[in-house]
């Protein structure tokens, strides 16, 4: 029987949420004959390949093992190379997807073949959520009914046809291992070769935030997503996607600089003792934009580019 849909999980050191995800997608009300997951593990150092040694997962779930890691692009383009369903949806390890996830994105590709379909991706965090994931709660509803905005094509919840994707060239790897924008730009790609997007507000997934107060890790991931963002635009020199990446972040990060903000109140050591403060969700926000904007200056230096100079 042909498979009609190959769910691709990319995961780097997340075993304990990829093992969730998976239980997820297997208690699907799709027929189980019609779909597969795939696994790209990008490297991980966690002792995820062991775990799939261990369990006794059946046919439908592929696992692929990469060495060393090889950033996001790479590890989703060998998952559409080895995906044999004619959509793929895409979803992170870290995500959990209801009964109806599948189904409800296929409900749109059966009508049209130029389609991007994304869903809902609601973040939670906390221990409960990981062990029971209370994918049909009414709150969980709610905050699905209400998702009017989001980006297309952010790879926690979005799916297209696997033709349409390998004749656009896939996720472009030149954004390497840095994280950021590599779902986007493929969407802006997709949507310039004629795609329309759909928004499925019943294809939602739960979004398990684990690293929502690890302000080192995020403040990486905003460097690296600054630094990506130069990269988007000078492969795409729009207005539109100028606005995308905000490089008025640069402004602001100049303000805090002239004015002595940043140094003095915008640094671990210092929000580390604020951390209880009413003020400390504000001074964590003016931290990660001060954290983006250094990584659009070496963006700017890597990639010669000046925002000012372009349309």
């Amino acid at each position: 029987m042909a498979i009609d849909v190959s769910v691709v999980v990319v995961s780097y050191n997340r075993k304990r949420f990829l093992k969730k995800c998976l239980e997820c997608l297997l208690w699907q009300d799709y027929p189980e004959d019609n779909y597969e997951i795939i696994v790209v593990d990008d490297g991980s150092t966690d002792g995820t390949d062991k775990m799939f040694e261990m369990m006794d997962y059946p046919q439908r779930v592929r696992y692929f093992c990469s060495p060393e890691r090889l950033g996001q692009s790479k590890a989703r383009n060998r998952g559409i190379f080895e995906a044999k369903g004619e959509v793929i949806i895409f979803t992170d390890s870290d995500a959990f997807a209801p009964p109806w996830f599948i189904r409800e994105h296929m409900v749109w590709h059966q009508k049209d073949s130029k389609l991007i379909v994304d869903g809902p991706a609601i973040n939670v965090s906390g221990e409960n959520y990981l062990k029971e994931p209370p994918c049909d709660s009414s709150l969980v509803n709610i905050l699905a009914f209400f998702d009017f905005w989001g980006a297309s094509f952010i790879t926690v919840n979005t799916s297209c046809r696997r033709e349409n994707l390998i004749k656009v060239g896939g996720f472009d790897e030149d954004f390497g291992r840095g994280f950021g924008w590599q779902d986007r730009e493929l969407g802006l790609r997709l949507r310039s070769f004629g795609l329309k997007r759909v928004k499925n507000r019943k294809a939602y997934v739960l979004h398990f935030r684990a690293e929502e107060n690890d302000l080192v890790w995020i403040a990486q991931k905003r460097k690296e997503r600054g630094e990506n963002a130069v990269l988007y635009y000078k492969k795409h020199p729009l207005s539109s996607v100028k606005r995308e990446v905000r490089f008025h972040y640069l402004f602001y990060d100049e303000l805090f600089r002239r004015f002595g903000f940043g140094g003095k109140y915008l640094n671990l050591d210092y929000l580390n003792k604020k951390s209880k403060s009413p003020l400390f969700p504000l001074l964590k926000k003016l931290y990660l934009i001060q954290n983006y904007a250094e990584g659009v200056k070496i963006g700017m230096r890597k990639y010669n580019v000046n925002p000012n100079n372009r349309r």
